[in-house]
């Protein structure tokens, strides 16, 4: 059937090809040359998924992730990544359908595509360019301009402490910030130079004195620019092709420590902050203006004031009753447990749950009804778990127990379902809450570069002892 297709016109190949799923048109680039470049050159836009499928989650007290996914009529996404060599990982940063995992118990890194079940274990990570500093990693991936992806180390400042070589009245970002770039194209680490334009943010005392944990902070990847939430609240503005950075300050300042969190909607960099209990306030970064660069306020609520609310005291028959309801895969309840006195619940024939049982068609991606929501009132704790990247939507959770999606033109919300996993309160006591949190939208196009023949623990093994050029390649892995 290929070989009589291949002799179709591209056009009529055309036809035929953008009328397939996106996984089947994601497979067919691999049935030969004159397909990919069709799918490649034509159709790359499509396998572009505009749907959020989930949302990858860190819970206190817990080292593996868990993955709150949606109804949905494609292919079942494995939240565990079970298909990965380690027991478990977590989550620290999402691009465009990529994850940056790590595992806790050997501190590997992996770069992971969950729809394709492709992963790359990346080579050890090198040490800060200066004694004392500390570092983040953050992750670039473009599907439409290219296949390849690139890992930030991005240097900070610990927290209550400095090193030997580190002056308190230094600028804070330096003038020339240096970092390691791991590229998939070059497969190494190498060292970059940064210059700044314009003011720092403080100094470097500044920056050791913040009681925000540098751990919690997001990067948004936007047409060319990484953009990082750091320290004291200041945002890095990295354009990666020409190697300079600026400090942009954040909206307003609410108290001390104000709630600050940094994502990507659909037109670009926004900033979520939570300024009283129920006070929510939503900043766009807006560089529209000659060069010049302002947070713009989109919308501001107080959530308490609403006629209408979710209960969330009771059951979840809404949802139930709709096949609305968002899935927890509860990955912890089947991996964790012998480290907290009790049997562990393990389940070594574990699939993902099977999505396509919900009635729900994901292409539409209407989650802003509130026709059947409940009167109620909002129940303390109101956090934030990201935004919708292709909607003017944020999501919501409320008292640690249950997620919405919040439209903030129409002022509209949908209940999502429950996100605590299962025994968490019993297990985590006085130490339970969200981590960090990662809408999950699929790419299903990138694969990874072919396996190298020799071992990445090899390689890391060789590491002290050989500079950054001479890294051989990371352990790959393609399905």
């Amino acid at each position: 059937m290929a070989a009589e297709l291949a002799v179709l016109p591209d056009d009529v190949l055309l036809e035929v090809l953008q009328r397939l799923p996106l996984h089947s048109l994601a497979a067919c680039r691999w049935v030969c040359k004159a397909w990919r470049d069709i799918i490649y050159g034509r159709l790359r836009s499509r396998l572009l998924s505009p749907s959020v499928r989930g949302i990858f989650i860190n819970y206190v007290i817990y080292s593996v992730s868990e993955f709150f996914s949606r109804p949905s009529a494609g292919p079942a996404i494995c939240g565990g990544l079970d298909f990965l060599s380690c027991e478990g990982v977590e989550v620290r940063d999402h691009c465009n359908g990529l994850l940056l995992c790590t595992d806790w118990e050997d501190e590997s890194w992996y770069v992971v595509n969950p729809a394709t079940q492709g992963w790359a274990r990346l080579p050890q990570r090198p040490p800060p360019h200066m004694q004392g500093l500390d570092q983040t990693a953050f992750l670039a991936f473009d599907q439409i301009m290219s296949p390849h992806y690139k890992v930030y180390l991005i240097p900070c400042v610990p927290y209550g402490e400095l090193g030997d070589n580190m002056l308190p009245e230094a600028e804070w970002p330096p003038a020339s910030h240096v970092m390691h770039v791991f590229s998939s194209m070059t497969e190494r680490w190498d060292k970059k130079t940064f210059l700044r334009q314009g003011e720092a943010a403080g100094v470097v005392a500044d920056m050791a004195s913040s009681r925000s944990w540098y751990k919690n902070y997001h990067a948004v990847y936007w047409r060319g620019a990484l953009y990082i939430h750091c320290q004291c609240d200041f945002v890095m503005r990295m354009c990666l092709s020409s190697y300079k950075y600026q400090v942009i300050k954040k909206p307003h300042q609410f108290g001390l420590y104000p709630s600050a969190h940094l994502g990507r909607s659909v037109k670009g960099v926004y900033c979520a902050i939570f300024h009283t209990r129920h006070g929510l306030q939503l900043w766009h970064l807006d560089e529209s203006s000659c060069g010049q660069i302002k947070w713009v306020l989109k919308h501001d609520t107080n959530l308490a004031s609403f006629d209408k609310k979710i209960h969330l005291d009771g059951d979840d028959n809404y949802a139930q009753q709709m096949d609305k309801q968002w899935v927890l895969q509860d990955v912890n309840y089947r991996r964790v447990g012998s480290d907290f006195g009790y049997e562990p619940h393990r389940c070594e024939n574990w699939v993902a749950p099977t999505e396509e049982k919900f009635e729900w068609n994901s292409d539409d991606d209407n989650i802003l009804d509130i026709e059947h929501a409940a009167e109620g009132r909002w129940s303390g704790y109101i956090g934030y778990l990201g935004f919708h990247p292709y909607r003017e939507v944020v999501f919501l959770t409320l008292a640690l127990d249950g997620a919405v999606a919040y439209d903030w033109n129409s002022s509209k919300f949908q209940y999502l379902g429950r996100i605590l996993p299962k025994d968490y309160q019993e297990i985590a006591m006085q130490c339970a809450g969200i981590d960090t949190c990662f809408p999950y939208t699929p790419c299903w196009m990138h694969e990874f570069p072919r396996k190298s023949s020799e071992s990445q623990l090899e390689a890391d093994e060789q590491l002290s002892g050989n500079s950054l050029e001479s890294q051989v390649q990371p352990d790959l892995h393609f399905t």
